[in-house]
């Protein structure tokens, strides 16, 4: 497997597909459609993505998935009959706008600065399913102990919601703790809120 960056280009303007001193630095991709770049795209592979926002592909209807969504950092590219929806992306997200022409060094450089923001997503991925690998190893009961926890409940409070004793809450509570890396209340609230934000761990739980 190649160790350069992956750069995936969605459009049909060969001049950028074969850029020349992108293909020096990175590795390129190119879609002609949304659904092909779908059908593909390897999320291990730290990259980018390039969004040809050309009239006609349909692309403007899911700028919120390339922009908000992927956890590949966008770049958006376009001529001034899309220039609205260029803003658009902006506001949703996206790494950087382009509006052609563009020359090399512009576009080289604007992958350049989306690859450094990719590579906070990329490590915060990484972490969320190492967490979320601990997650899928609790049990219901741990789950529903968790959630009350978090929630404020006392042990003595959570045994009398679940109809267990308190001394039970706490083997529950200490072995959902050890599973997910939690040695304190308070770094069991991190490890909560990180799963939570990426894959609603809460609402999974009740």
């Amino acid at each position: 497997m190649s160790s350069k960056s992956v750069v995936f280009y969605i459009g049909q303007d060969q001049n950028i597909a074969s850029a020349a001193r992108l293909a020096d630095e990175f590795e390129i991709r190119s879609f002609s459609t949304l659904a092909e770049f779908l059908a593909n795209v390897d999320h291990n592979r730290r990259g980018c993505v390039i969004v040809d926002l050309q009239p006609g592909l349909g692309m403007e209807t899911s700028l919120r998935l390339f922009c908000h969504e992927l956890l590949l950092p966008t770049i958006v590219l376009a001529d001034s009959a899309v220039v609205p929806l260029a803003v658009r992306a902006m506001k949703e997200g996206a790494a950087d706008f382009l509006q052609k022409p563009v020359t090399d060094e512009r576009l080289l450089s604007a992958v350049r600065g989306a690859l450094s923001i990719g590579e906070t997503k990329f490590e915060r991925a990484r972490r969320t399913r190492a967490i979320h690998v601990r997650f899928v190893t609790l049990t219901a009961r741990e789950r529903e102990v968790v959630d009350a926890v978090l929630n404020g409940c006392s042990n003595r409070e959570i045994g009398a919601r679940l109809g267990i004793s308190a001394r039970t809450v706490e083997t529950h509570r200490s072995k959902a703790m050890a599973k997910l890396g939690a040695r304190t209340p308070a770094d069991l609230v991190r490890v909560w809120m990180d799963m939570e934000s990426m894959t609603g761990a809460r609402a999974a739980a009740r």
